[in-house]
């Protein structure tokens, strides 16, 4: 079959270097194995590292059946921003403007578009309904609501009627014109139902982000900086290593993690030891927290060898998430999973679930930092159930969350929406 990627946030693979590929770009890889025809849809602009690709719309072939069709679009610095939402719309009208005279011969059998961004996913449902072509819709981010959860419960039935009111006419078209609905977690597939005022259908699914097994790790591969940050910190050797591996976006609560540490070390404990991987907005405002803390390192931005490393040398795998977060089941959790480290979050819903119901990990409240302590502090002093938790976390991980076994399942929904068809009004 022939299928569009609609997604304009994710890594893209070749031209985006050794980092590693998201839900699209697993999702991509798997339908070329299984002979499928790929058309990826993206951006220019890479989301990510907030940096132009190309100064003009491009083509890239990545290998046989498989092309990304990147659509110019001007840059931004933050993610929720008028720059942003002048970006998404700039993309939706090039991809309009492209697909507008599609011939017959190179129409796709399905198109699969992803929220966020609301904008593209739109003029996606739009040309399913004109050409008679199925539209997934999958809800990675619970979008426009991810607005609303930013700010304080008494405001958000005023924004949501007001300044978002359009937003979510839009979303309720886009999920309500869809063939299916797709989540990366039930509570996700539950909002879009809710949202597009319809009961669950068979086609109407929820599979988890997942991610690969990390199968291509070898001891003596080194990645950026990655040798110099263990030899600093001389994790090899400490007691305890939590590491955080993510983008310091308003979505974590970073500040906390840095105060715990620098009350650790006030206390003469140093045989803790926080690595705080990647990039964001909490950048600034973390390195002056974290100045002179000897148990605490920003890496910066590391390719997924540096990452893979540093994961293998830690203890536990941090989930600092902000309270009142919309996202239950994210895809960090599986990525330390999948190293085998047991999971310390602060994320309520379906991850907390599955921490304490498979015992791979331990729960703390997200704005309460002697309890983030107590926890870790349970960790080093049990080191052998520490190490139990590990292990039940990667064995959970490689039965349920392995990217080989989520992506396969989900190609063979595609395939059975395409050969349904559309379904009549």
């Amino acid at each position: 079959m022939k299928i569009w990627l609609v997604e304009i946030s994710d890594f893209l693979p070749k031209i985006d270097g050794d980092n590693r590929l998201y839900r699209a770009g697993m999702l991509a890889k798997v339908l070329v194995e299984a002979g499928h025809e790929v058309l990826w849809w993206s951006s220019t602009f890479n989301h990510q590292l907030r940096k132009q690709r190309f100064d003009v719309s491009t083509t890239i072939e990545i290998e046989k059946n498989y092309r990304l069709r990147l659509l110019y679009g001007p840059g931004y610095k933050r993610s929720i921003s008028f720059g942003r939402w002048r970006h998404n719309r700039t993309i939706a009208r090039e991809f309009a403007r492209e697909t507008k005279e599609t011939k017959n011969n190179v129409q796709p059998d399905i198109i699969y578009a992803c929220l966020p961004t609301l904008e593209v996913s739109e003029q996606a449902v739009l040309y399913g309904v004109r050409h008679g072509v199925p539209v997934v819709i999958d809800i990675v981010d619970q979008w426009p609501e991810i607005y609303l959860s930013l700010l304080p419960w008494f405001f958000r039935r005023i924004f949501r009627n007001t300044l978002l009111k359009f937003e979510f006419s839009r979303a309720r078209r886009i999920l309500s014109q869809a063939t299916a609905i797709i989540g990366c977690s039930a509570t996700n597939l539950e909002w879009g139902l809710r949202l597009a005022e319809r009961n669950a259908r068979p086609r109407d699914k929820w599979f988890p982000l997942a991610t690969p097994v990390n199968s291509n790790y070898k001891g003596d591969m080194i990645g950026n900086n990655s040798k110099a940050i263990m030899n600093k910190l001389d994790v090899e050797n400490a007691p305890l290593v939590v590491t955080f591996a993510g983008s310091f976006s308003a979505a974590f609560n970073i500040r906390t993690v840095v105060n715990v540490a620098s009350d650790f070390l006030l206390l003469g404990e140093r045989r803790v030891i926080f690595v705080l991987i990647g990039n964001g907005a909490q950048i600034p405002t973390l390195r002056k927290l974290s100045s002179g803390l000897k148990n605490v390192v920003l890496t910066g931005w590391l390719d997924k060898t540096s990452i893979d490393e540093i994961l293998k040398a830690s203890s536990v795998g941090l989930a600092p998430y902000s309270s009142g977060r919309l996202i239950t089941l994210p895809n960090k959790p599986f990525e330390y999973m999948a190293a085998g480290l047991p999971v310390l979050s602060s994320l309520e819903g379906e991850l907390k679930a599955i921490i304490e119901q498979e015992s791979i990990g331990l729960q703390y409240n997200a704005d309460d930092p002697i309890d983030l302590k107590d926890k870790i502090m349970w960790f080093f002093s049990h080191p052998e159930e520490m190490k139990a938790m590990g292990k039940r976390a990667k064995a959970l991980f490689e039965k349920k969350y392995n990217a080989d076994i989520v992506y396969v399942d989900l190609v063979k929904h595609l395939e059975k929406i395409v050969d349904e068809g559309v379904p009549k009004k």
